[in-house]
């Protein structure tokens, strides 16, 4: 049966002529990064992940170079924190348009070491090429302790779906960004950090693991698909943070519409076995993090909202889809992700 979802279909044809790596622990699309064992002895695995802004650049989401060099860093490292891996660094390849100058260039680099700065880690090196228009590329890099890897595998009917924080500021920056130019001085609350030291935690605990980077909606759909479970996020309210909450009051949106979009941030979603929860709140508590519990894992299929006693189901195959079929326009994207939501509704 072929896959419902456009983008995992593109992928699976370009990567069926590769030839497996017996040194991969994890499969296709089984991992936020990918799990590279060291050899015998070694007692780690390498986790190793790749992230591109391009299109972010392109069509004027971001538009100052050191928010891109921000989000690079931070993209990369959110994947290794999905698997719970301690950073080593990062390689960034950059491509810049002949009008960017010393000083674009400057504020990039800034944002790229702020960035590592925040998260404890490095630039590993890299390369620089002049292009059309900005390309950014980063290779990220880090360890995890063999035996204690957590993957987008392991969810079961039972499991309890916890977040690292409160999702839809991507979806919420974006909108913003697009539609009102006139609230850009008001989007300073549109700075995401890879949730690395959570993730560490995560990994001790948790069934399965993944990063809200494409939507919190997108990242449910992926994990209940791969694990052959449904997942249920009752009263969405809790997962929805308080600038997306504020947004879709006040353009009439269902508020789990700010969960939709592929333009999410940077917290993990994750599911923990009942048994595991207090030493995972005992845990949790140390760093003086509070995760939010926001559904559970059921026995079926799919995405659904519950509030109260009424189930809402979502075509999650048609919401991910939106973004292949939008092809590099944003804006399109983004209108036909509202028109679904007025046509489902609240």
């Amino acid at each position: 049966m072929s896959d419902p979802i456009l983008e995992n279909r593109i992928i699976d044809e370009f990567t069926r002529r590769f030839v497996p790596p017996p040194h991969r622990l994890n499969g296709p699309h089984g991992a936020d990064a990918e799990l590279i064992a060291l050899g015998p002895g070694s007692g780690r695995l390498l986790a190793v992940t790749t992230d591109a802004l391009s299109e972010e650049a392109a069509s004027g989401l971001y538009d100052d170079p050191r928010l891109l060099g921000w989000m690079l860093v931070q993209a990369n490292f959110s994947d290794l924190a999905a698997v719970g891996a301690d950073p080593l660094g990062i390689l960034v390849a950059i491509t810049y348009p002949p009008s960017a100058g010393n000083e674009d260039l400057g504020r990039l680099a800034e944002g790229i070491s702020e960035a590592c700065g925040a998260l404890g880690t490095y630039v590993l090196g890299g390369d620089t090429n002049q292009g059309r228009e900005w390309s950014l590329c980063g290779t990220a890099l880090g360890l995890v302790p063999q035996g204690r890897t957590v993957t987008r595998l392991g969810a079961r009917p039972g499991d309890k779906l916890y977040v690292s924080g409160p999702c839809g500021q991507g979806s919420a920056y974006a909108f913003l960004k697009l539609f009102a130019p006139q609230a850009v001085s008001s989007l300073a609350f549109f700075h995401p950090v890879a949730r690395l030291a959570e993730g560490r935690v995560v990994r001790e605990h948790a069934s399965a693991a993944m990063d809200t980077s494409d939507g919190l909606l997108h990242t449910a759909d992926t994990l209940a698909r791969l694990n052959r479970c449904r997942f249920v996020l009752d009263d969405e309210g809790r997962s929805v943070h308080p600038v997306a909450l504020e947004m879709c009051r006040a353009q009439k949106f269902p508020s789990w519409l700010a969960l939709a979009s592929v333009h999410g941030e940077f917290e993990l979603c994750f599911t923990l076995p009942p048994e595991n929860v207090a030493a995972f709140l005992a845990a949790a508590a140390g760093l003086a993090w509070q995760p939010v519990c926001i559904g559970e894992v059921e026995t079926g299929e799919g995405v659904s909202i519950r509030s109260g006693t009424d189930l809402l189901p979502l075509d999650t195959a048609r919401i991910r889809n939106l973004a292949a079929t939008a092809g590099s326009d944003p804006a399109s994207y983004v209108r036909e992700l509202i028109n679904y939501g007025r046509e489902v509704g609240s």
